[in-house]
Formats: structure tokens, sequence, C-alpha cells
């Protein structure tokens, strides 16, 4: 049966793709809100511009969550997260199923018989004609690559996936490995609380302060972190209270915040694949708008990273209308189809050009030389470096704006030990490195921020270049 009749719908909690022959048709995320002056559901952006102003009636699980268990939805006046899911699905469904006759459901790989049942069901009573369900990662991959290990990677906002991929004479998805209660949605939040935590620094003005400016911030932080993909530093401005607030944010110090999620997405893939195996790590187009994540997979040794399309797995699910027979009985869950483009031949890596995870992660990776403070770079030797409120009798001493509170006499002690440099937390007030608490001791590396006091100071690890250009 022609695409042109038929319509996909991906269903990922990050963004709902529709598609149809003609390309992609919107995107929007899977959240969903309860309006009181007229008790009615809103879904997608108009529910997004609502999760800060009214968070106990917004819900943004319910598509992770698939259930008809009383009290899923997260939102009290709401029976089950079946109800919202099934309001933000026959909306799609009205506004672009028109006239189609055929409707094609991609579904994540983690989704349960009993929740693939439930998602039927849903769909059935929008009148929405489903005549197949295809895996997301085999939808979206439509080409082998011969001699490699094929991965696809995705995620939503409560997960990130990893799904192993047979290449035979067909694709097929092997169980998807993932983690759980880790996604764009934690991600946006340490995100939106960096930038609020910078407008205090530099303005005094607090975002958070209230629920409208905080809405504010996660309203424009899409197109902030999009825009720091290319940039190193970008003004941010908030209107608020009639007056316009601006502050500058270095590109690394958002990319600080996400250094744990990053390293977590790296290991996962690292635990997907084959020891030995050259590796293909298909990533989806919600990754790719991270931005440094390219660069943070570069971690995993002879890895080549495929670029994934806006709407792939969607528009991957047409392109397999020829090969695969729609049903209008029951419907299975098609973890297997046949390839729809040619194989592509990738040239090998250069062992120079990568970095192990299974080795050594920091092998190439410079040894830190300054801490740098307000402008100033301070040299890490061989004698201990301490930071905190006064100067120590005798020892190397950075001593931090005297306005700041819960900062200790010696807060913290940066040392280099063993080839490797240390900072070790001495406070009662905590020190955070890339905006987690310290507990005892960590290794530093170029790019870490620390951060100490209240309302806040940083401090920037850097490495100089020697002359010899090493």
């Amino acid at each position: 049966m022609s695409n042109v009749s038929t319509l996909a719908i991906d269903i990922n909690d990050a963004e709902l793709v529709v598609a149809d022959h003609t390309g992609v048709l919107a995107q929007e995320p899977g959240y969903a809100a309860l309006v009181l002056k007229d008790n009615s559901i809103v879904t997608g952006v108009e529910a997004y511009a609502q999760a800060r102003l009214n968070p106990r009636q917004t819900s943004n699980r319910y598509w992770n969550d698939l259930s008809i268990e009383p009290g899923s939805a997260g939102i009290d006046s709401i029976e089950n997260s079946a109800e919202l899911a099934f309001t933000q699905l026959d909306s799609l469904w009205k506004r672009f199923g028109g006239s189609k006759k055929n409707a094609i459901l991609v579904v994540p790989g983690y989704y349960t018989r009993e929740q693939l049942g439930l998602l039927l069901g849903l769909a059935q009573e929008c009148k929405m004609p489903v005549r197949a369900m295809i895996d997301a990662g085999v939808a979206a991959s439509t080409r082998p690559y011969p001699g490699h290990q094929l991965i696809h990677v995705d995620t939503g906002l409560h997960r990130v996936s990893a799904t192993r991929l047979e290449q035979g004479d067909d694709v097929a998805a092997e169980p998807e490995q993932a983690l759980n209660g880790v996604g764009l949605a934690s991600l946006t939040d340490l995100w939106a609380k960096r930038v609020a935590e910078i407008f205090v620094l530099q303005t005094r003005f607090d975002p958070f302060h209230r629920a409208d400016s905080e809405q504010l911030v996660y309203d424009r932080l899409p197109e902030w972190i999009t825009t720091l993909q290319d940039e190193d530093h970008i003004e941010l401005m908030l209107p608020y209270g009639g007056e316009e607030y601006y502050v500058e944010v270095q590109r690394d110090q958002l990319l600080g915040v996400a250094d744990g999620f990053y390293r977590a997405l790296v290991q996962l893939i690292s635990q997907c694949r084959t020891a030995g195996a050259s590796l293909v790590v298909e990533l989806s187009h919600r990754l790719l708008r991270l931005p440094g994540i390219v660069h943070e997979l570069m971690r995993l040794d002879d890895a080549n990273v495929i670029p994934m399309a806006p709407g792939a797995a969607a528009l991957g699910a047409l392109s397999s209308l020829e090969s695969i027979e729609l049903s209008s009985g029951q419907i299975k869950l098609l973890r297997r189809l046949p390839w729809r483009g040619e194989a592509i031949q990738l040239d090998p890596i250069e062992p120079e050009q990568t970095l192990s995870v299974t080795g050594d992660p920091e092998a190439l990776v410079p040894e830190p030389t300054h801490v740098v403070y307000r402008g100033v770079a301070y040299a890490i030797d061989g004698s201990s470096l301490f930071i905190g409120r006064e100067v120590l009798d005798g020892r190397h001493t950075i001593v931090l704006d005297e306005s700041q509170s819960a900062v200790s006499r010696a807060h913290c002690e940066v040392v280099r030990r063993d080839g490797e440099t240390k900072l070790m937390d001495l406070s009662r007030f905590g020190t955070f490195v890339n905006e987690k608490r310290v507990s005892g001791e960590i290794e530093l590396h170029p790019a870490d921020i620390i951060r100490i006091g209240s309302p806040g100071e940083e401090l920037q690890i850097i490495a100089l270049e020697d002359r010899d250009g090493s």
C-alpha cells in the first residue's frame, strides 16, 4: 500500500514525531496539563508552556509509564496515564490523520506486551486504523554497514536507550538496553538551574524566585542550547518586571553540568558493543541537539558516529511499506525489516584518531596546569593549592570574594599526586565540581568547573599548551 495514504507517528515522550509521504508534519513534547478553568486537558507545546506555572497539574511521564493503574497520570484528578496518552494521540490524529486510511506506530523498544496492547486500544478509541507497529531502532536504520557493529542510540524524557541491531539480509533489533531515570527532562532541569544561578551571580536577579520567570527560562532554554552547538559563549536575556536582564554564558559552563549524562551515555554504548568490534553509532536527532555530544562519543574506540535526520524513525517506517504486509487483523510488533537502502562502506578509523573507553579514557587528555579565578591563573605544582576565605600562613592560597557565605577558611585543596590532579573537600558546606558535590576527593580535568560558596564563586581548571605544541 502506498505511503501517500499512511501516517506514521513516532512515540517518544521527548518529541513525538508525525510524518507522511511529504515529510515531517509535526514535532511536539510528551507533556499534558489540566486547565482548571474548564477542566480540559491540553498537550504538547501548550502543556509544556504551563509546566513550571502549574507543576501539580502537569505531567510528562505518561508515555514512559503508560498504564491504566490508578494514580499513574501524575495529576491528582486524572485517573491514569493512559487517559493523558489518549488525549495527545487523539489530538495528533484529528489534526494530521485527515483522509489517511492507515497509520503506523513507531514504538520504543522497552514497551511491554501489556503497554503495546494498551497503545493499540488507545488508537482504536481514536478511530486510528493502525496497520503496523515497528520498533524505533529498526524503523530508523535503513542501511547496513558491512564489517561494523551497528547500535542505534536515542533519548526520551526519562531514559536513554541503546539498541544493538543485527545486520544480515535485513535489520533486526536485539533487546534494548537503557539508563532509566536519566533523560532530557533531568538534563534540562540541570541546565535550567545552572542558567538561573548564572543570572543570580551576574545580575542578582533570580529567575527561579517566581514561577512565571522560571517558565521563561525553560521556554528559551532549547534555543540557547542549540546556539551553543556552534558558539563558545552566548548572551542570554530575560525580560521581567519591565527590566531586561543580560548574562554571558560560556559553553563549558553548561557542558560541565552535562558531564555525568554524557559519560553515562558513553558507558552504555560501550556495554552494548562486542569487544574488539568496529562500531557504528546511529545518533538520533534528539541527542544531536546536545552541545558537545559528538565530541564526547570520540571516547569510544574505533567508532563512527552517524547523525540521524529529524524524524528518521517515522520516515523510515513509511519507506518500509512496500516490504511489509499491513495487517487489518491482529497487529504484531515488527522488530525485523528488510533494508531500504544500499550498504555503506566506511573507511577504517586510524587508531590515533580515537580514545578507548575500555583502556584509559583520559589518556589523551592533558594534565591540568592552573586554576583560574576571576581571570587570574594559579599554578598547580608540586605543593598544595588551597581555596578558601583567607590566606593560610606559608601556603599557596586562592582567597575568594569575602561577600560569599558558606565558605570555610580552608575550603578545599588542589594537589598533584601520583600523576593525577586531585581536589579534596575540607569544608562542612560542600564543594561542587561540574555541579556534583565532592565526596572526599575527586580527580580534576581541564574544563572542569569548581563552585564554592553562596550564591557561589566559580573557578575553572585549564591546561596550558607547551611551547612545542603538546
